[in-house]
């Protein structure tokens, strides 16, 4: 990896991407993904996404931990609570469930789908509320709601460089092999 750049560098690089790049070269530098991962430091959370509702005023924002929290309150906390510790070893079969249409993933992926028809970019933040849910952000950017959006989904990415020089999501998780375009 190269080495981190400021904020300010960060912004110009989505800014230009954002600007000057069409959907088949971004897919050719994602390795055929549609997607932007934004990396920022962890603790600088709040700055960046201050700093990005700023300069982009018209995206359409998901913020992942509300949505949990809406989530949790169309289950019903004592139920959600129920579900969760049945299902605690796995907890993708609660949140991104291929027999249901109302679970967490198709949430987000609904979203997405909103501000495709929007026509506005589509900026995922907070997205560490998806730890210890089993969705991971590869399968948002994998899905074909992404791959047919107008303009590529911004993923907000709190991550570091371990010393092994490998992303670190939320500063100790190994980050998989993303197939998005990466400011770092």
């Amino acid at each position: 990896m190269s080495s981190p750049k400021n904020i300010n560098q960060k912004f110009s690089e989505l800014k230009f991407i954002l600007k000057n790049k069409d959907k088949h070269s971004i897919k050719m530098d994602a390795h055929g993904g549609y997607s932007i991962l934004f990396i920022y430091p962890p603790a600088e959370e709040k700055t960046y996404l201050k700093e990005i509702k700023k300069r982009y005023p018209d995206a359409y924002f998901i913020d992942l931990a509300a949505m949990f929290v809406k989530f949790i309150d169309s289950i019903g906390y004592d139920d959600f609570i129920e579900t969760y510790a049945e299902y605690s070893s796995e907890p993708e079969k609660l949140f991104k469930s291929s027999l249901s249409e109302s679970d967490f993933f198709t949430y987000i992926l609904n979203e997405i789908e909103k501000a495709g028809k929007d026509e506005k970019i589509p900026i995922l933040v907070r997205t560490g509320a998806l730890y210890g849910t089993g969705i991971e952000n590869i399968n948002i950017m994998d899905s074909n709601i992404v791959h047919d959006l107008p303009m590529p989904l911004v993923i907000m990415y709190p991550a570091t460089v371990g010393g092994d020089n490998k992303l670190k999501y939320l500063n100790f998780k190994p980050a998989s092999d993303y197939r998005a375009v990466v400011v770092f």
